[in-house]
């Protein structure tokens, strides 16, 4: 019995200090982008700590002989091995050496724990645990805004008195409160079915994840909500019909996509004024023109080295000139370009292989298991790919997403025959 107390206890050490370090560097507390130049900075704090969990997973793997099992699944998933090596050979033409290095290990053990996490928990747990990841996180958001407006909210123009809570930014705010609305809305949605009163806290956190949206002023977290929702009901109601729908149908429905996509993309202006925002994206298309021009054209198939360039006060200064910001950019604006930044067309290859996977085994496993829960791995594939069109969420000033997606293309790989989960 205190075997497994103390196992149950450890197991919610690896869970909670691993979500808080994937979030770290996003944090308002936090440096975005510490100095790795001091061995005993936060940068390599961060990372001892990572080794921490680490060694803390390490330790339940041989507790329970699943070692042989975990270091199996890490073969089925291959590419990810490929990614990471190449993401530490960039350390030899990368333009910061140390700050690639730190980025590297950082994707590594996060990449370790999330395999961990995406093994031995199904997907009702790990929203299980997003769940009061998220409720913890929105109220601490709504406590520094009220507690400290002058910390919990942007203080410059054109963005001033937006939450950001204890985020960065607003729209790093606005991206993770979808993500978490998303949960709460699924597990809503299940409980409902399960005539489950436990859904009502549910429900609360729903209309309060709305509420911290609403302030944070963010039209990338407005249309990421709308599509996230309506991908949500659509799963919920093909759950509910699927047995009634023959092949015309989805014919029919496909056509009524491809006809929605054509009239939305042909009118992007009247789209984006709806948000009071351009087709420009506020400066992101110009942001981005001068980056694929001028420097991922430099080194078009190795990049820069991975996490190293958005890292340097002159790199930024010198896009702000070029494109004439106000302020400096921090980040691309756009995962995948800041993948092609750091690692090239052969790292954006590799890393466009796994998303691809990650989507094929989500779906297979949704089509297969036919639950709301068995949807939310693919849930999270559909998130990451529209909230990195307009931000940078895939290891850029966090590891929280990345996090996430090697946890769903884990839990949805194929397990050997007699494994069992925790």
């Amino acid at each position: 019995m205190n075997k497994t107390a103390d196992h149950l206890k450890l197991e919610a050490f690896i869970l909670l200090l691993a979500l808080l370090l994937a979030n770290l560097r996003a944090l308002i507390f936090i440096f975005l982008f510490p100095d790795t130049s001091v061995l005993l900075g936060p940068a390599w704090i961060e990372i001892a700590l990572w080794f921490l969990v680490a060694l803390a997973m390490v330790y339940q793997l041989r507790r329970g002989n699943q070692t042989a099992h975990y270091l199996s699944m890490w073969l089925r998933n291959w590419p990810l091995i490929a990614f990471i090596l190449f993401a530490f050979a960039s350390v030899f033409w990368s333009l910061g050496f140390v700050v690639t290095l730190f980025r590297a290990l950082e994707l590594l053990l996060a990449t370790l724990i999330a395999s961990y996490i995406g093994i031995y928990y199904r997907p009702p747990q790990i929203m299980e645990f997003l769940f009061w990841f998220g409720a913890i996180l929105l109220i601490l958001t709504a406590a520094t805004v009220f507690a400290a407006p002058k910390t919990g909210t942007m203080y410059w123009a054109p963005f001033y008195g937006a939450w950001r809570g204890i985020y960065w930014h607003r729209n790093h705010l606005a991206s993770i409160t979808v993500l978490l609305n998303m949960v709460f809305l699924c597990r809503a949605l299940i409980a409902f079915e399960n005539r489950n009163a436990r859904g009502f806290l549910d429900g609360i956190f729903y209309v309060f994840s709305l509420i911290v949206l609403f302030f944070a002023k963010s039209a990338t977290g407005y249309i990421l909500f709308i599509v996230l929702n309506f991908f949500v009901f659509c799963c919920w109601l093909w759950l509910r019909f699927a047995d009634r729908l023959q092949k015309r149908h989805y014919y029919i429905i496909l056509g009524f996509f491809i006809a929605a996509a054509i009239l939305i993309l042909s009118n992007l202006d009247i789209v984006f004024g709806l948000f009071n925002r351009t087709s420009t994206l506020t400066g992101r298309v110009g942001l981005w023109d001068y980056l694929l021009k001028s420097r991922v054209s430099q080194h078009p198939w190795w990049g820069h080295g991975f996490g190293a360039v958005w890292t340097f006060d002159a790199f930024r200064e010198d896009v702000r000139q070029h494109i004439g910001w106000p302020s400096q950019p921090l980040i691309g604006d756009n995962g995948f370009l800041d993948i092609l930044l750091h690692l090239g067309g052969v790292g954006l290859l590799i890393f466009l292989a796994i998303l691809v996977m990650a989507l094929v085994r989500s779906f297979q496993y949704a089509i297969s298991q036919k639950t709301l829960a068995s949807f939310f791995p693919l849930m999270v594939i559909v998130y990451a790919f529209f909230a990195n069109i307009s931000f940078s969420l895939f290891a850029e000033t966090e590891v929280f997403i990345w996090f996430l997606i090697v946890a769903v293309l884990f839990t949805t790989t194929r397990l050997p025959v007699n494994t069992t989960s925790h």
